[in-house]
């Protein structure tokens, strides 16, 4: 047993002792009274523990993800959360290959129909194939290797960044903090999980001030800018037109813009010529319509529309009527 449950039984014990005993009386009576109350939070806790560990499906901050997963999550055979591609689908198109990590992906976006990726393929003329390789929790690095080892040549790659491949890098040079550890209530209760999730976590400033920090850092951005020059060299060896789409802080856009431009600076010095960065279309959608939800700051899927569309609209000449 855990430490938790162990500690409810011992109270459990302790009041119906104290309930059944005829010594004292006053003592008798109060335990029965706090037994009932005892007992009431117990059946409660344990349907909220029921109900979020088997029922309900969140994509964020809480236990019953893999509830998200299970019901919404479904890959192909390389392993994308995409479709399968036949040599049919292949044959005389021009494909376009969209790598990043969680927000090309789709975390929080129950259908991929909805991703930005899908959403540019429906705005194309049949002569292009939308491929997704997002993979959730990848940085610059190793989405560049994604693009390497990728079986499908691409014609044209999109690729999404977003401002927290900089994590990756102070991984490299040793100055990666790790969260401190949840309590163990927190890590063993899906419904203790879903409380904290509501109450503590939250969209949490303190962490996109370490990141900013580490963009201000000299050693850290001069590495980060060689990763992102990496990447862009690899897009060039494939012979692939590279779009980059620079996703900014989606709770505090305005705030991230200089980061932004930093990277793209960093993107125009490796000669990307076409960027389209998202900080004033971020500020003019309300907070709750351009991401999932309180506590998954992940784009909604009113905001992949509208990158899906802008990307048509900016830089592909022939959309479909």
């Amino acid at each position: 047993m855990t430490p938790v449950i162990l500690g409810a039984v011992g109270i459990g014990v302790i009041l119906t002792v104290g309930s059944v005993q005829r010594r004292w009386d006053r003592l008798r009576a109060v335990c029965r009274s706090l037994l009932v109350s005892f007992v009431t939070l117990v059946l409660l806790f344990g349907v909220g523990e029921v109900y979020f560990r088997y029922l309900h499906a969140d994509s964020e901050g809480t236990l019953a993800k893999s509830n998200w997963i299970d019901r919404f999550w479904h890959v192909n055979s390389l392993g994308f959360r995409d479709g399968e591609w036949t040599d049919f689908d292949l044959t005389g198109r021009q494909k376009i290959l969209v790598i990043g990590d969680s927000f090309t992906a789709g975390w929080g976006i129950q259908d991929p129909q909805d991703r930005f990726s899908n959403v540019l393929a429906r705005a194309l003329s049949e002569d292009y194939l939308v491929l997704n390789a997002g993979i959730t929790g990848t940085s610059t690095v190793e989405q560049a290797e994604t693009l390497r080892t990728f079986p499908i040549p691409p014609d044209v790659v999109i690729w999404q960044y977003f401002l927290n491949d900089i994590e990756y890098t102070l991984l490299r040079l040793g100055l990666y903090e790790p969260p401190p550890p949840l309590p163990t209530l927190v890590r063993e209760s899906y419904l203790a999980n879903y409380l904290y999730s509501l109450t503590v976590m939250g969209l949490d400033s303190r962490y996109w001030q370490r990141l900013y920090a580490a963009y201000d850092s000299a050693p850290v951005w001069s590495l980060h800018a060689q990763e992102i020059d990496a990447m862009v060299k690899t897009a060039q060896a494939r012979g692939a037109r590279l779009i980059l789409v620079i996703f900014p802080n989606m709770a505090d856009p305005l705030g991230s813009i200089a980061y932004v431009d930093r990277v793209a600076q960093a993107a125009r010095a490796a000669d990307v010529a076409d960027i389209l960065t998202l900080f004033d279309a971020a500020e003019a959608m309300p907070l709750a319509e351009r991401i999932v939800s309180p506590r998954d700051a992940h784009p909604s899927a009113a905001f992949h529309r509208y990158v899906g569309e802008r990307l048509a609209e900016l830089f592909f000449a022939a959309p479909a009527g």
